[in-house]
């Protein structure tokens, strides 16, 4: 039963993989086929678009912008994860103090975030600090909503064996509300990594002079269609497989 079982994991997997690769293929067949009736201006070949992407692979720079954009999009990542697991902890365990910010989350989250990039620019002048915030103030409250629904969402039978045995604050969280709001905090965290990648693109775009965003300016004023595509694919790419890593380590 065992081996049957995994045999037909295998082969969906291997269905799932094909089926994968031949949307792939289809999407590139399409925008080929599309892009015969434009100039490169206008819409790139896949091909030209490719060869775009070989030859920034080749440069030092390509790889100092994406270690530049890595920097601080993890920055600014892991401090939304610390500091939002930790809000939505308290909120999730204190009714008033979820009542008290509930309201300030809500503001948050609704906050378009080319007026946090705007207001970053005015409060810490052209620098990382820019990326850095823009995608921690932005993703945070995806962290606090779901580390609280997760604490909230322990089971009372749970909660009532702890007081039985009289376990301390810290064992309270560690083994029962920590292991409850797991789900949901890995939820979060492959939810907002390519959220994160996107954020920290557009920061850079609108305020530096290094990383994706950068890249992209510069394609931009310099209308290298092929070259905006290109860096647009890096950017898909590296938050595909972010995402992917992030949740074959996490589950």
């Amino acid at each position: 039963m065992k081996n049957s079982t995994s045999i037909t994991k295998n082969t969906a997997d291997t269905n799932k993989y094909k089926y994968f690769v031949a949307g792939i293929v289809g999407f590139i067949l399409i925008w080929k086929i599309i892009s015969l009736n434009y100039k490169p201006i206008i819409l790139p070949s896949p091909e030209l678009t490719f060869l775009n992407i070989y030859q920034k692979i080749k440069t030092i720079s390509f790889w100092l912008n994406i270690s530049y954009s890595f920097f601080r999009i993890i920055t600014g990542y892991l401090l939304s994860m610390f500091v939002g697991v930790f809000l939505g902890t308290v909120m999730g365990l204190n009714e008033k103090i979820n009542s008290l910010l509930s309201p300030l989350i809500s503001i948050l989250q609704t906050t378009p975030n080319i007026s946090w990039i705007l207001l970053a620019i005015i409060w810490f002048g052209l620098n990382s600090k820019i990326v850095i915030f823009t995608i921690f103030i932005s993703i945070l409250p995806i962290f606090v909503i779901n580390s609280s629904e997760g604490v909230r969402g322990t089971d009372i039978n749970l909660i009532e064996i702890g007081e039985v045995y009289k376990l301390s604050t810290l064992d309270k969280l560690l083994k029962i509300y920590f292991p409850a709001a797991k789900p949901y905090i890995i939820s979060a965290s492959i939810i907002t990594i390519e959220r994160a990648w996107k954020i920290g693109a557009m920061a850079e775009l609108l305020s530096l002079e290094t990383g994706i965003g950068s890249g992209l300016y510069w394609a931009r004023n310099n209308l290298e269609t092929e070259g905006i595509f290109a860096w647009t694919i890096v950017l898909i790419l590296l938050g595909y497989t972010s995402s992917k890593l992030l949740k074959k380590i996490l589950t």
